[in-house]
């Protein structure tokens, strides 16, 4: 078996190359006939210093550019036909300068002094990246971060307040979150960080662990996510991009709260400006006690046998959760040789305890798990790196070690005390919180590799090569099992492999821009698991072998036209596939989520329309408005359910045919600067597709019946409020609210905790907050109060998340 995916991956291999070199000669052959140059340069000030950030606009021969000078004042325009044309730089410190010059040969150097300005003010207008991404067809949010990062909040909390976007969370900090967009959710809504698939960077380095300070902007696809992004992303991607430093800075923040909660964090950089050398790295120590008052119709305890059960108010006990982790970068950025070459390493630590099952039911009082990740990582990217070709690649090797322990042969009630004792010392598979007494360890071993090529056929036309390799193997070990069972060993492997071809047009100068895709997927896995016969000591053994292989084919595309400056409509469809996870197939004790070897591919056909009418203005009024329709149609559908006959278990399972349409609305204005309100609408209608058979094996009527688990109707406001100069001259204070309300949905077909409710009610949560930035921007306090008026607040089966909490965080500027 081995040795046919050894051959699978060298003629894979073979492939690639083949398939590489062809489009090699392809791109050559277009260069040859072409007649375009480039245009490069160095701009600096009268002082003799690099003009850093110079906005610089390339016109003429029915060509318009745009691009900015980097930090040694170097900049360049690339592939420009042959003709006359006008450069003009704009500094924000020194007077606009245009000079004339003309193409005509493959190179030409111009360099450009800049001198004092005369005028009070210049004013350069340019696409921000925002709108650059939003233009590009796909229906996208784009998080901005600098001025949230101040606040107390989770990167999870931010992206709860954007349209489209649920965030379901098992508890407090640390606990298990996953994704709902536009109703698509679990691992349908893929990860990345920088481009770069979040799996790899193991557990405690997640959404919920990274200070929004340490983030640049988040881009949020629902549904079509652009080919770069070259996971198997289903139902649409979130990518958090970092700040890239490459200047001389060092950041820090400390937060505290309620729950015994904890937070600090510290980023910074280096570069050398004369030969770019480039030196950065974060670190972050996260700690919750998560000793939270829960209630409701889980919460209850038995005063004595026989009598019926009376509910209280709780506090959690057994939820602490601390982790701690740090990414340390090396390399050049910026040289000519390179655009980054950087090679990195990330180490990070979790441990936590566990207080529930699947649901508030069960209670656990001494069960938890430790994990720690080591990721090595190298990284390169160059534009132009021979004409008209840019490359970019990134490798990862990483390793997971994660330890469950769960000895004790004994449960809870939510007072904290001992309700039961396993002691047949013949059934030794019950002696344990969770079932059998575990200490095992799991050996999670995963290599990533992407490498993306773009060919620049004109300013108008690119076309793109992107493969994603990614292999995953898990070696485990229990020594509380019975030494001729654990003797067994189990294996479990994993490859998937996409990839992808894409092709980007603008015409029309800019107006309307196309893309259009095709994807290659690939999956093959392996395993041996146990199964045992009855839970005694004198039970039967047995290894089940699966070897399951899979080959798809997608496509799909993007486009939007601009009718000005304010107002965009946009479009994109897609026939998706996604793959079954490594977590999925072979569960995660940890987690409390069992195998499921069988699972089928996940298909849907996604389709999104949309426009945007931004920046409307009136005296001091600004509005804008974003609105989206969506249909998903999908079949094998992957989702997770409690299973046991106490709900103490996840297992994830294909679901069939689910169609899905919707609509999210967004809408922003801003008054004179200061005050700024944004709100957004989700709706969307998810039903369960079955079709029923007669006798004869003839379709009978299919019933519709909403999706479990999953909130269809959720609103999000948030108003802020800015006075300057408030105390001290050159200070802010920045006010803030934020409304979040979700309608009642409901959790499944089983009863609520036994309770006989199938209904998780509607919530509403309030939060305020205030921060204070002192002169100079160096230093700034801020406080929050989350959950005002202390409501439940329910996410994934019931289970609760905190109530009202307070939180206090100061960052400051040390470099």
């Amino acid at each position: 078996m081995n040795k046919n995916k050894d051959i699978f991956v060298k003629n894979l291999t073979v492939l690639q190359f083949k398939v590489f070199s062809i489009f090699i000669l392809f791109l050559c052959s277009v260069s040859a006939f072409s007649q375009n140059g480039n245009f490069y340069g160095k701009v600096k000030y009268d002082s003799n210093e690099p003009a850093v950030s110079t906005f610089i606009v390339l016109n003429g021969n029915n060509v318009k550019q745009e691009t900015n000078s980097n930090i040694n004042g170097s900049f360049t325009f690339k592939n420009i036909p042959y003709g006359n044309y006008t450069i003009a730089f704009y500094s924000l410190n020194e007077q606009p300068k245009t000079v004339d010059v003309t193409l005509d040969s493959k190179n030409k150097e111009v360099n450009v002094t800049l001198e004092v300005a005369a005028l009070d003010e210049v004013f350069v207008k340019s696409k921000t990246v925002q709108q650059k991404i939003e233009e590009k067809g796909f229906a996208v949010n784009v998080i901005e971060t600098k001025e949230i990062a101040i606040q107390s909040i989770q990167v999870n909390e931010l992206l709860d307040q954007s349209a489209g976007v649920r965030v379901r969370q098992s508890g407090g900090l640390g606990s298990h979150a996953h994704y709902n967009l536009n109703g698509m959710t679990g691992n349908s809504v893929k990860i990345f960080i920088d481009g770069v698939p979040i799996r790899n960077f193991g557990p405690s380095f997640s959404l919920n662990s990274i200070p929004p300070s340490l983030i640049k902007r988040i881009e949020v696809y629902k549904g079509v996510v652009p080919p770069h992004l070259s996971d198997d992303a289903m139902g649409g991607a979130i990518n958090i991009v970092l700040n890239g430093i490459t200047k001389n800075e060092l950041k820090a923040s400390i937060s505290a709260g309620s729950f015994g909660t904890y937070r600090a964090d510290v980023n910074g950089g280096y570069r050398n400006h004369k030969n770019g050398f480039t030196a950065r790295g974060s670190a972050f120590l996260n700690y919750a006690d998560n000793d939270y008052e829960v209630w409701g119709d889980q919460v209850a305890v038995a005063l004595s046998a026989g009598t019926p059960d009376v509910y209280i108010h709780a506090k959690r006990f057994h939820d602490r959760y601390r982790s701690q982790g740090g990414k340390a970068e090396f390399g050049y950025t910026n040289v000519e040789w390179a655009d980054k070459f950087l090679a990195g390493v990330l180490l990070s630590n979790m441990d936590q305890q566990i207080q529930t099952g699947a649901t508030m039911e069960i209670v656990y009082g001494n069960r938890f798990t430790e994990q720690n990740t080591k990721m090595y990582s190298l990284e390169y990217a160059k534009k132009g790196i021979v004409e008209n070709l840019d490359v970019s690649a990134f490798a990862s090797y990483s390793r997971l070690n994660r330890k469950t322990i769960d000895t004790i042969a004994t449960q809870y009630s939510w007072l904290g005390y001992p309700t039961s004792y396993y002691n047949d010392p013949d059934v030794w598979a019950t002696g344990a919180e969770a079932g059998d007494p575990t200490l095992q360890k799991d050996i999670d071993e995963t290599i990533n590799a992407r490498t993306n090529l773009a060919y620049n056929i004109n300013d108008n036309n690119v076309i793109q090569l992107n493969h994603l390799l990614n292999t995953f193997t898990r070696d485990s070990d229990d020594p509380m099992l019975p030494a001729a069972e654990n003797a067994l060993k189990e294996e479990r492997e994993y490859l998937k492999s996409i990839l992808t071809l894409s092709f980007e047009n603008k015409a029309f100068n800019e107006k309307l821009r196309t893309s259009v895709f095709a994807k290659s997927y690939y999956m093959d896995r392996t395993s041996k698991l146990r199964t045992r016969s009855s839970n005694t000591s004198s039970s039967t053994i047995i290894i089940e072998e699966n070897n399951i292989n899979s080959n798809d084919f997608g496509y799909g595309g993007a486009i939007s036209y601009t009718f000005s400056p304010k107002f965009t409509v946009f479009g994109s469809a897609e026939k998706a596939i996604r793959l079954p996870e490594a977590n999925e197939v072979f569960g995660n004790v940890a987690a409390n989520v069992n195998a499921s070897v069988n699972l089928k591919p996940e298909h849907s056909n996604n389709y999104n329309l949309g426009f945007t009418y931004d920046n409307i203005k009136f005296k001091k009024h600004t509005f804008g408005v974003t609105s989206n329709i969506f249909i998903r149609d999908t079949e094998d559908l992957i989702m997770q359910f409690p299973t046991g006959s106490n709900e103490e278990f996840f297992e994830n399972s294909n679901i069939g045919k689910i169609y899905t349409e919707g609509f999210d609305f967004t809408l922003n204005y801003t008054y004179n600067d200061k005050l700024f309100f944004s709100g957004n609408t989700s709706f969307f209608n998810a039903r369960d597709y079955n079709v029923t058979y007669d006798v004869d094996g003839n379709p009978i009527t299919p019933s519709y019946e909403r999706l479990a688990n999953t909130p269809y109707f959720t609103m999000n406001y948030n108003l802020k409020f800015k006075t300057p100069n408030l105390i001290q001259k050159g200070s802010m204070l920045s006010t803030y609210t934020n409304l979040l309300y979700v309608n009642e949905f409901f959790r499944g077909s089983s009863v609520l905790g036994g309770s006989g409710k199938t209904v998780i009610p509607t919530q509403v949560s309030f939060d305020a907050g205030f921060a204070y930035t002192f002169p100079k921007n160096k230093v700034t306090l801020s406080f929050d109060v989350k959950n005002i008026f202390n409501n439940q607040i329910f996410d994934n089966y019931a289970l609760q998340k905190p109530g009202r909490g307070f939180y206090g965080k100061l960052s400051f500027t040390i470099l």
